[in-house]
Protein backbone atom coordinates (compact mmCIF):
# COMPACT_ATOMS: atom_id res chain seq x y z
CA UNK A 1 0.00 0.00 0.00
CA UNK A 2 1.38 3.39 -0.98
CA UNK A 3 1.98 5.86 2.10
CA UNK A 4 -0.30 8.70 2.39
CA UNK A 5 1.94 11.88 1.60
CA UNK A 6 2.54 14.72 -0.97
CA UNK A 7 4.56 13.20 -3.82
CA UNK A 8 6.99 16.15 -4.31
CA UNK A 9 8.13 17.90 -1.11
CA UNK A 10 9.80 21.57 -1.94
CA UNK A 11 13.69 20.99 -2.04
CA UNK A 12 15.18 21.63 1.54
CA UNK A 13 18.82 22.98 2.09
CA UNK A 14 20.51 19.50 2.37
CA UNK A 15 19.47 19.22 -1.62
CA UNK A 16 21.84 22.07 -2.33
CA UNK A 17 24.45 20.85 0.33
CA UNK A 18 24.15 17.88 -1.65
CA UNK A 19 24.74 19.89 -5.28
CA UNK A 20 27.69 21.90 -3.46
CA UNK A 21 29.41 18.67 -2.29
CA UNK A 22 28.98 17.43 -6.03
CA UNK A 23 30.61 20.73 -7.10
CA UNK A 24 33.71 20.06 -4.75
CA UNK A 25 34.09 16.41 -6.34
CA UNK A 26 34.57 16.98 -9.79
CA UNK A 27 36.30 20.46 -8.99
CA UNK A 28 38.79 18.74 -6.80
CA UNK A 29 39.15 16.37 -9.99
CA UNK A 30 40.10 18.47 -12.40
CA UNK A 31 42.14 20.29 -10.42
CA UNK A 32 44.24 17.16 -9.37
CA UNK A 33 43.46 15.38 -12.14
CA UNK A 34 47.78 16.05 -13.47
CA UNK A 35 47.87 14.57 -9.83
CA UNK A 36 46.14 11.50 -10.64
CA UNK A 37 47.40 11.00 -13.82
CA UNK A 38 50.98 11.37 -12.76
CA UNK A 39 50.39 8.56 -9.94
CA UNK A 40 49.45 6.38 -12.27
CA UNK A 41 53.02 4.31 -12.71
CA UNK A 42 54.00 4.55 -8.98
CA UNK A 43 53.94 1.77 -6.85
CA UNK A 44 51.97 1.09 -4.02
CA UNK A 45 54.67 1.71 -1.52
CA UNK A 46 55.78 5.04 -2.75
CA UNK A 47 51.47 5.75 -2.60
CA UNK A 48 51.54 5.04 0.97
CA UNK A 49 49.36 2.00 -0.26
CA UNK A 50 48.60 -1.39 0.71
CA UNK A 51 50.38 -4.20 -2.00
CA UNK A 52 46.96 -4.96 -3.39
CA UNK A 53 45.83 -1.45 -4.36
CA UNK A 54 48.78 0.38 -6.42
CA UNK A 55 47.70 3.47 -8.33
CA UNK A 56 46.58 2.08 -11.32
CA UNK A 57 44.73 -1.07 -10.10
CA UNK A 58 42.55 2.19 -8.28
CA UNK A 59 42.31 4.00 -11.02
CA UNK A 60 40.35 0.73 -13.05
CA UNK A 61 37.36 2.14 -14.98
CA UNK A 62 34.23 0.18 -13.34
CA UNK A 63 32.02 -1.90 -16.04
CA UNK A 64 29.94 0.09 -17.96
CA UNK A 65 25.98 0.16 -17.13
CA UNK A 66 23.48 -0.40 -19.44
CA UNK A 67 21.44 2.91 -21.05
CA UNK A 68 18.46 2.00 -19.14
CA UNK A 69 20.26 2.25 -15.73
CA UNK A 70 22.10 5.47 -16.81
CA UNK A 71 18.70 7.21 -17.69
CA UNK A 72 17.60 6.36 -14.24
CA UNK A 73 21.38 7.83 -12.77
CA UNK A 74 21.07 10.66 -14.86
CA UNK A 75 17.25 11.74 -13.72
CA UNK A 76 18.87 11.36 -10.20
CA UNK A 77 21.46 14.05 -10.50
CA UNK A 78 24.34 11.72 -10.29
CA UNK A 79 25.11 11.47 -14.04
CA UNK A 80 28.53 13.09 -13.60
CA UNK A 81 28.92 9.98 -10.49
CA UNK A 82 29.15 7.36 -13.35
CA UNK A 83 30.59 9.31 -16.48
CA UNK A 84 33.70 10.68 -15.15
CA UNK A 85 34.80 7.21 -13.93
CA UNK A 86 34.20 6.27 -17.27
CA UNK A 87 36.28 9.20 -18.93
CA UNK A 88 38.98 9.19 -16.70
CA UNK A 89 39.40 5.43 -15.61
CA UNK A 90 42.05 3.33 -17.20
CA UNK A 91 42.29 -0.40 -18.00
CA UNK A 92 42.35 -2.87 -15.07
CA UNK A 93 40.41 -4.43 -11.70
CA UNK A 94 40.02 -2.48 -8.82
CA UNK A 95 40.18 -4.16 -5.84
CA UNK A 96 37.83 -2.05 -4.11
CA UNK A 97 34.96 -2.96 -6.30
CA UNK A 98 34.09 -6.46 -5.96
CA UNK A 99 33.04 -6.41 -2.60
CA UNK A 100 30.69 -3.35 -3.55
CA UNK A 101 29.27 -4.63 -6.31
CA UNK A 102 28.53 -7.26 -4.27
CA UNK A 103 26.74 -4.73 -1.67
CA UNK A 104 24.39 -3.51 -4.53
CA UNK A 105 23.33 -6.48 -5.67
CA UNK A 106 22.40 -7.36 -2.16
CA UNK A 107 21.19 -3.73 -1.61
CA UNK A 108 18.92 -4.39 -4.74
CA UNK A 109 17.76 -7.48 -4.35
CA UNK A 110 14.32 -8.21 -5.82
CA UNK A 111 14.66 -4.71 -7.70
CA UNK A 112 13.55 -4.57 -11.85
CA UNK A 113 16.23 -4.81 -13.92
CA UNK A 114 17.63 -1.29 -14.58
CA UNK A 115 16.95 -0.30 -10.83
CA UNK A 116 19.27 -3.02 -10.12
CA UNK A 117 22.08 -2.40 -12.65
CA UNK A 118 21.82 1.71 -11.22
CA UNK A 119 22.30 0.16 -7.93
CA UNK A 120 25.39 -1.32 -9.32
CA UNK A 121 26.45 1.46 -11.47
CA UNK A 122 26.72 3.55 -8.45
CA UNK A 123 28.89 1.35 -6.58
CA UNK A 124 31.09 0.32 -9.00
CA UNK A 125 32.03 4.66 -9.40
CA UNK A 126 32.23 4.44 -5.46
CA UNK A 127 34.97 2.32 -5.63
CA UNK A 128 36.72 4.58 -8.43
CA UNK A 129 35.90 8.08 -6.76
CA UNK A 130 37.94 6.29 -3.90
CA UNK A 131 40.40 4.98 -5.61
CA UNK A 132 41.16 8.21 -7.33
CA UNK A 133 41.57 9.95 -4.62
CA UNK A 134 43.59 7.02 -2.51
CA UNK A 135 45.57 7.36 -5.57
CA UNK A 136 47.03 10.86 -4.73
CA UNK A 137 46.92 10.78 -0.98
CA UNK A 138 50.69 10.80 -0.38
CA UNK A 139 50.36 14.04 -1.61
CA UNK A 140 47.54 15.49 0.56
CA UNK A 141 46.96 16.85 4.22
CA UNK A 142 45.23 15.36 7.43
CA UNK A 143 41.97 16.79 7.76
CA UNK A 144 42.31 18.48 11.04
CA UNK A 145 45.85 19.87 11.19
CA UNK A 146 46.74 20.09 7.42
CA UNK A 147 50.01 17.84 7.89
CA UNK A 148 51.51 16.06 5.41
CA UNK A 149 50.48 12.34 5.02
CA UNK A 150 53.61 10.28 6.30
CA UNK A 151 51.66 6.72 6.94
CA UNK A 152 50.15 4.36 4.67
CA UNK A 153 46.09 3.16 4.80
CA UNK A 154 45.05 -0.59 4.97
CA UNK A 155 42.71 -1.89 2.19
CA UNK A 156 40.56 -2.25 4.72
CA UNK A 157 40.04 0.95 5.57
CA UNK A 158 39.51 2.09 1.58
CA UNK A 159 36.87 -0.88 1.15
CA UNK A 160 35.30 0.19 3.91
CA UNK A 161 35.33 4.12 2.75
CA UNK A 162 34.31 2.77 -0.42
CA UNK A 163 30.77 0.78 0.97
CA UNK A 164 29.96 3.93 3.07
CA UNK A 165 30.44 6.27 0.08
CA UNK A 166 28.35 3.43 -2.50
CA UNK A 167 25.41 3.20 0.36
CA UNK A 168 25.10 7.18 0.49
CA UNK A 169 24.87 7.57 -3.28
CA UNK A 170 22.49 4.46 -3.67
CA UNK A 171 20.25 5.84 -0.71
CA UNK A 172 20.73 9.61 -3.15
CA UNK A 173 19.88 7.23 -5.98
CA UNK A 174 16.91 5.21 -4.62
CA UNK A 175 15.28 8.24 -2.46
CA UNK A 176 15.32 10.29 -5.90
CA UNK A 177 13.54 7.45 -7.65
CA UNK A 178 10.68 7.20 -4.91
CA UNK A 179 9.78 10.80 -4.39
CA UNK A 180 9.48 10.94 -8.62
CA UNK A 181 7.64 7.68 -9.00
CA UNK A 182 6.16 7.18 -5.53
CA UNK A 183 6.62 4.82 -2.79
CA UNK A 184 4.15 1.99 -4.43
CA UNK A 185 6.55 -0.12 -5.20
CA UNK A 186 7.76 -2.69 -1.91
CA UNK A 187 11.07 -3.40 -3.66
CA UNK A 188 12.17 -0.35 -4.32
CA UNK A 189 10.80 0.83 -0.70
CA UNK A 190 12.88 -2.38 0.85
CA UNK A 191 16.60 -1.59 -0.96
CA UNK A 192 15.90 1.99 0.09
CA UNK A 193 15.43 0.84 4.18
CA UNK A 194 18.41 -2.03 3.46
CA UNK A 195 20.56 0.97 2.56
CA UNK A 196 19.37 2.92 5.65
CA UNK A 197 20.10 0.21 7.97
CA UNK A 198 22.96 -0.15 6.57
CA UNK A 199 23.76 3.16 6.90
CA UNK A 200 23.05 3.55 10.87
CA UNK A 201 25.13 0.29 11.58
CA UNK A 202 28.18 1.52 10.26
CA UNK A 203 27.42 5.04 11.75
CA UNK A 204 29.64 4.91 14.80
CA UNK A 205 33.05 3.69 12.64
CA UNK A 206 33.35 7.02 10.53
CA UNK A 207 34.55 9.05 13.08
CA UNK A 208 37.17 6.78 13.36
CA UNK A 209 37.68 5.73 9.43
CA UNK A 210 38.09 9.81 8.86
CA UNK A 211 41.31 9.69 11.39
CA UNK A 212 42.58 6.27 9.72
CA UNK A 213 41.92 7.93 6.35
CA UNK A 214 44.15 10.72 7.80
CA UNK A 215 43.98 12.54 4.49
CA UNK A 216 41.17 15.67 3.28
CA UNK A 217 40.44 14.80 -0.17
CA UNK A 218 39.40 11.41 0.80
CA UNK A 219 37.89 12.47 4.45
CA UNK A 220 35.29 15.44 2.61
CA UNK A 221 34.31 12.45 -0.41
CA UNK A 222 33.18 10.08 3.29
CA UNK A 223 31.56 12.47 5.30
CA UNK A 224 29.79 14.61 2.35
CA UNK A 225 28.59 11.12 0.90
CA UNK A 226 27.77 8.55 3.43
CA UNK A 227 23.97 9.34 5.01
CA UNK A 228 24.80 9.87 8.23
CA UNK A 229 24.13 12.75 11.27
CA UNK A 230 27.21 14.36 10.50
CA UNK A 231 27.06 14.80 6.71
CA UNK A 232 27.56 18.14 5.35
CA UNK A 233 29.16 19.43 8.91
CA UNK A 234 31.52 22.20 7.40
CA UNK A 235 28.66 23.41 5.32
CA UNK A 236 25.93 23.67 8.44
CA UNK A 237 29.09 25.35 10.27
CA UNK A 238 29.20 28.46 7.78
CA UNK A 239 33.14 26.96 6.78
CA UNK A 240 34.68 26.90 3.63
CA UNK A 241 35.21 23.29 2.60
CA UNK A 242 37.66 23.24 0.01
CA UNK A 243 39.73 26.38 0.68
CA UNK A 244 42.97 24.35 0.77
CA UNK A 245 42.50 24.17 -3.18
Amino acid sequence: MSLDHPAALPPPVSDSWEVLADGLLTQRLALHHADIQAALPLTAEASLLPAEASPALLLARPETAPASALILVDAAGLGFWTALPQRYGVDGASPLVPSVQQLGATLAADCSGRVADAVLAVCGAAGWWTGAFAAIRYNGGHPRTGADVTTPVSLAVLEHTTRLVALGMTTRLLRRFLQVTGDADETLRAAFCRTIAETVVAESTIDGLVEELGELRLADLLVNTAAWRGRHTAYRSGLGSGQVE
